[in-house]
């Protein structure tokens, strides 16, 4: 991602905490999640605080912190969990920057308002059924768009079809689905593997018409860009939007794979589209999936092989929700 930086102390303090980061043997998407955060920090910080030329940790205080972290949560309507996210990046930036100088000292310990991650689901975690009605019709369609969004779409909209397809009706996490490559797609026998990015290792099998889908994204590819089968190519690809064509990494001789912030990205803008509530993420919709298989009465067994968690204990706040729900209804 491009830096949006303008301040030098601050633009040194992104790259610095990359390496470091990166010397760290931290995962590339990690430090890609990581850069994200501090960055629409430090972006906050040049539109809302007139910073020092120098020094500038010495002139942030708590309420700083405090100001920024109240626009993510009423603003834009931030989950807790996502909260969470950004504290616990914020508070490691600090860790780096007291190894540079111990003069630093963290303002976030004496924050005022509580962050943790709620661990019990409510209603607007899922997506409605109307929603994804709503949500799935606006996918195909070109209301709302921009001129220079119209010549793109239909080169994105099978893309973003199957994106929305494999979160919603099998549950994948957005960083399974953004790890998916060639390797991992068996268009012969309708299997896509999922790799253990973020959970065990499973088969998922499609039906024939998802299947289509998928094949048909990708053959919407464009021949010299296109991912190669049984390879380690990504499988779902970047769009360059000034070409109007798929993005290729010519130093690896590869499509350029599409990233957790571009699917996020796309997600937003979206649902900003089909005029939904703000806030809805790839998150929803795999609960919205997890929740469902509770309502079919899966069993638990074959709901944690579905969705890759390693324990059960991961499923027992959608048994609570789910059973909450039944009781409100009785």
């Amino acid at each position: 991602m491009a830096s949006r930086i303008t301040h030098p102390e601050l633009a040194n303090t992104v790259h610095s905490f990359a390496a470091y980061l990166t010397s760290k043997g931290r995962k590339q998407s990690t430090i890609r999640r990581y850069m994200y955060d501090v960055e629409d920090y430090f972006t906050w910080l040049e539109r809302n605080k007139n910073l020092s030329s120098n020094n500038i940790w010495s002139s942030l205080h708590t309420k700083d912190y405090e100001n920024y972290f109240f626009e993510l949560k009423h603003e834009r309507h931030y989950s807790e969990k996502t909260l969470h996210r950004v504290f616990i990046v914020l508070n490691r930036l600090y860790q780096f920057l007291q190894l540079t100088s111990t003069d630093i000292t963290n303002p976030l310990k004496d924050m005022e308002m509580t962050i943790h991650p709620d661990r019990g689901l409510h209603k607007d975690d899922f997506i409605t059924a109307e929603e994804e009605e709503r949500f799935k019709k606006i996918l195909v369609s070109m209301e709302g768009l921009t001129e220079k969004q119209l010549p793109a779409r239909p080169l994105l909209i099978d893309r973003n079809v199957c994106i929305i397809m494999l979160l919603l009706d099998y549950g994948l996490a957005l960083q399974e689905l953004v790890y998916l490559t060639m390797q991992h797609v068996h268009f012969e026998n309708n299997t896509l593997t999922v790799p253990p990015v973020s959970g065990i290792a499973r088969t998922i099998a499609l039906t024939e018409e998802d299947k289509k889908k998928l094949y048909t994204y990708y053959k919407t590819i464009p021949e010299p860009v296109r991912p190669k089968y049984h390879t380690n190519d990504p499988l779902f690809v970047a769009f360059d939007f000034n070409r109007n064509t798929y993005r290729w990494v010519y130093e690896n001789d590869a499509p350029k794979a599409l990233t957790e912030i571009a699917v996020q990205k796309m997600i937003r803008q979206e649902v900003a589209r089909a005029g939904l509530r703000k806030g809805l993420s790839g998150q929803h919709l795999r609960n919205t999936f997890i929740l469902r298989l509770i309502q079919q009465n899966v069993s638990e067994q074959e709901i944690i092989r579905r969705v890759g968690f390693k324990t059960k204990l991961s499923l027992k706040r959608y048994y609570d929700f789910a059973k909450k729900e039944q009781e409100a209804i009785k």
